[in-house]
């Protein structure tokens, strides 16, 4: 029953951590790099995130259960995985948007202004959107931003725990025995 007394939130926390880090890195060198934020290469965020999930779920199961460990477990160390990731990332998301980088959010929001107008909005109409965009928007990522790294989450967690899934025999041979 060693599943029973370690906990999988260490080894979540580690590599949600680590996801985190690298994921920073990255929208900070495709920021200076001067990627378009519609970009497809931005997609590649995603991958650290994905890795470090199937590496926490894996590390738990081979260096702290011996090999061995449930589809809940797999899952439950995932959604604790991407619970802390996504946290991490709301937070991030709102500095980042509110204090180190608000051109980003400047630049969204002059694109959905100018869509706006295509649609042939009033401009009073489009002065209250602003309005309220530019107050609430830092604030509106980082819940965006932390509901879908949890559901995200939660979803490849359903997965690697398919993956990773191996049950510890349920009677184990002594060496006497055999």
């Amino acid at each position: 029953m060693k599943e029973l007394e370690v906990r999988p939130t260490k080894t979540a926390s580690y590599w949600a951590l680590l996801a985190f880090v690298m994921i920073v890195i990255l929208t900070y060198v495709f920021y200076f790099a001067d990627v378009d934020q519609k970009s497809a290469l931005n997609y590649i965020t995603y991958i650290p995130f994905i890795a470090c999930l199937g590496l926490a779920i894996k590390n738990h199961k081979e260096k702290e259960l011996d090999g061995y460990i449930s589809f809940g477990r797999a899952f439950n160390t995932g959604f604790r995985f991407s619970s802390l990731l996504s946290l991490m990332m709301g937070l991030f998301m709102m500095v980042y948007l509110k204090w180190l980088n608000p051109d980003v959010l400047e630049l969204g929001l002059v694109e959905a202004e100018n869509q706006m107008l295509d649609q042939g909005q009033s401009s009073k109409q489009i002065d209250a959107a602003m309005s309220i965009a530019r107050s609430w928007g830092p604030y509106l990522a980082a819940v965006t931003t932390a509901i879908m790294y949890t559901l995200t989450g939660a979803a490849l967690s359903l997965v690697f725990a398919a993956i990773f899934k191996k049950e510890a025999p349920m009677f184990e041979e002594s060496e006497s025995e055999a």
